[in-house]
């Protein structure tokens, strides 16, 4: 295939999501629930928000689509993360925002992972643990602020 020379320039989108960072106590510690993708990375439940949606109802919507876990309450606002990736089969760059809560749990659901995103698996495990099995920094540093939040060193970006 020819390319010319204002065909190789390569698009720039933006998008913008929400996602939470669900947590429970057992024994005094918080855990996190982390989604497995059959890629074999752990990640954060998180969508697109879409026309008229907020970002706090997109996070509460992701979170019960991807992890099938509707028992939540937002507690606090967790900021913004942001980065940029390539996307090779649409040949795209994107510059992406993601808005993140920290929600509770509030028992009696067992999570499972939803099949059609790729989801093989949801785990609950300590912050530690999950900053450990995060890939990206820009989403370790939210679970970093989650964890700051619930230590009681700060209030994140403002309760909800």
């Amino acid at each position: 295939m020819k390319t010319t020379g204002s065909s190789t320039r390569k698009l720039v989108k933006r998008a913008h999501s929400a996602g939470g960072v669900v947590f429970r106590r057992e024994d005094g510690r918080p855990l996190v629930l982390l989604l497995q993708h059959t890629s074999g990375k752990w990640m954060l439940p998180k969508g697109t928000i879409e026309e008229g949606e907020t970002p706090e109802g997109v996070a509460l919507r992701e979170v019960r689509e991807e992890t099938g876990i509707s028992r939540v309450r937002v507690v606090a606002d967790l900021g913004l993360e942001h980065y940029h990736f390539y996307w090779k089969s649409e040949n795209t760059y994107y510059d992406k925002t993601v808005h993140y809560f920290l929600l509770e749990f509030l028992g009696g659901e067992e999570p499972r992972p939803q099949a059609e995103e790729g989801f093989v698996a949801c785990e609950w495990v300590p912050i530690d643990e999950a900053i450990a099995r995060i890939k990206y920094k820009e989403t370790r540093e939210v679970v970093r602020r989650a964890q700051e939040y619930l230590s009681g060193g700060s209030n994140a970006t403002g309760a909800s």
